[in-house]
């Protein structure tokens, strides 16, 4: 059993009884985590730099909030099974452009696409908490012990989650044949299969299974980005539904559509740097140019 799932375990009917005080205690593991943690520092201030222009400073700045966020998010997850998520929305999300959410109430299949920022998770939760079952993709974990936990804690305020494997895209297909709605994140290319747009400045690999769902299934798409404010806080911008073309061209299609998207990413990002939760070196793993 790795340390990270005996904490999980053993902290849990605390942390789940006890948001509020593990959020604070989290803060202060990561501040003492940046500091004898060189690896983590040195991947999350080179993440920040093209984000900060280059500044330095603000970079090492945005890495800590950054990292903050990162201890967070495991209190998020361990505070969910005592969640009433039927009010989450009211009492803790600000959400701009909320009249863009509008297409939840439409029938038929619909893509979510976010990005590791604030709590993605935890956002689609309450935002489909309007009697719509909701499907997810994620990362597989190792060891399988610990997957299997983690799952069981993101499923525990509703929606069903799926690995990011063969199998669980095809459950995504068929969730969205039956016109559910699914969630996907548009960031980070984990099955080394993305395609390659400009970010940043840079050329890297996004995800291209967002833009193949959605235009498998003919479902529009909707991204939503979360910002940690404090806490259990969250400030949602919600952004404008758009669709993937069906021209005789996929990868031109899939191409444009992760292009729109990491243009809003972009933006989300330059005005907070601190809330993407990426620990790899970013740019390193998922460069695909010469820049």
């Amino acid at each position: 059993m790795t340390n990270r799932l005996w904490w999980m375990r053993a902290a849990h009917p605390l942390v789940s009884r006890f948001p509020g005080v593990f959020y604070r205690a989290a803060s202060a593991i990561a501040w003492f985590t940046w500091m004898v943690r060189r690896d983590l520092r040195r991947n999350l201030v080179r993440n920040m730099l093209p984000l900060c222009d280059g500044d330095v400073a603000a970079a090492r700045r945005a890495s800590r909030r950054a990292l903050r966020h990162v201890a967070q998010y495991y209190v998020d997850l361990g505070s969910l099974s005592r969640r009433d998520m039927s009010n989450f929305e009211a009492n803790h999300l600000e959400i701009f452009h909320a009249e863009r959410l509008q297409v939840l109430s439409v029938a038929g299949p619909l893509v979510i696409v976010s990005a590791h920022t604030g709590n993605a998770e935890l956002a689609i939760q309450a935002l489909t908490f309007r009697g719509r079952p909701f499907v997810a993709l994620v990362e597989a974990l190792e060891p399988r012990e610990l997957a299997e936990y983690m799952s069981k804690l993101r499923a525990s305020a509703g929606g069903t989650f799926h690995e990011a494997t063969i199998g669980g895209v095809k459950a995504m297909v068929s969730a969205l044949k039956q016109g559910q709605i699914a969630g996907v994140m548009g960031d980070r290319d984990i099955q080394n299969t993305g395609v390659c747009v400009s970010f940043c400045g840079r050329e890297v690999k996004v995800p291209r299974g967002p833009w193949e769902l959605a235009r498998r299934c003919g479902a529009p798409v909707l991204p939503v980005f979360s910002s940690r404010k404090h806490g259990d806080q969250f400030r949602i911008d919600v952004g404008e539904v758009f669709t993937v073309n069906q021209s005789n061209d996929l990868e031109c299609d899939i191409r444009e559509a992760a292009e729109r998207f990491t243009r809003l990413l972009e933006a989300h990002l330059r005005r907070d740097p601190g809330q993407w939760t990426v620990l790899e070196d970013f740019w390193k793993v998922h460069g695909c140019g010469t820049r």
